[in-house]
């Protein structure tokens, strides 16, 4: 049996794909652009099936992320910072102006206490099912919108881990994301470390680039 739906969100802020994002980023980062969440009405709730982590929160405060992103070839670096919390473990994406932080707790949920999305969109390099991947891991969780009180279901999200495999010379999963409304997404996520390495999907790429130690003689 499902969850019920533990808190409201913004829908400017969860009904996202990953590129959109993405491309919300950009415009943070090159605009000067900020966003002021007005919408009281309508709002996103999740439902997720059970999930049972099977490591704790790997980011520690003094970890520093640097990723290169492409949107329809248009390149750029965004870097994530974490220091310690009240409680938790803080991260910052170091060059947004709109205060883009979240703070996770050791099993690595925010306020939000969902496993599928964080409140902060702009924190891409973690997600809190991240802790429960194994080899053949599925889950999936269902997004409704609500509005005066009625309740309508958005869509269906379907997460499967396809594989391990040496990815720059560290042990990943690669897991496969798609819902009932978008294209499919791949993401390569560190067994160690248990981050984002890889990401991509329709006009955009994700890719970390300093953080962790690779084998740059690694062909992919």
């Amino acid at each position: 049996m499902m969850k019920k739906p533990k808190q409201l969100f913004d829908v400017s802020k969860h009904s996202m794909t990953i590129a959109t994002v993405v491309i919300l980023i950009a415009i943070f980062l090159f605009s000067g652009f900020t966003i002021s969440p007005t919408l009281e009405n309508p709002r996103m709730t999740f439902k997720e099936e059970p999930i049972e982590k099977n490591t704790e929160l790997q980011i520690v405060p003094g970890d520093r992320f640097v990723y290169a992103y492409e949107v329809n070839e248009t390149q750029f670096n965004i870097t994530y910072e974490a220091t310690q919390g009240p409680g938790c473990v803080l991260i910052e994406l170091t060059e947004s102006i709109n205060n883009s932080r979240t703070c996770l707790n050791i099993q690595g949920n925010d306020n939000s206490g969902y496993d599928s999305v964080l409140e902060e969109p702009t924190i891409l390099l973690f997600k809190p099912w991240m802790l429960a991947l194994r080899e053949n891991w599925e889950w999936n969780n269902s997004m409704y919108m609500t509005f005066d009180e009625m309740e309508s279901k958005v869509t269906e999200t379907y997460y499967r881990v396809m594989r391990t495999e040496i990815y720059r010379g560290r042990l990943s999963y690669v897991v496969e994301i798609r819902s009932d409304t978008g294209p499919f997404e791949y993401e390569w996520i560190d067994v160690e470390k248990r981050i984002l390495l890889k990401s991509f999907g329709d006009a955009y790429s994700i890719e970390l680039i300093d953080g962790l130690e690779f084998e740059t003689n690694i062909t992919e």
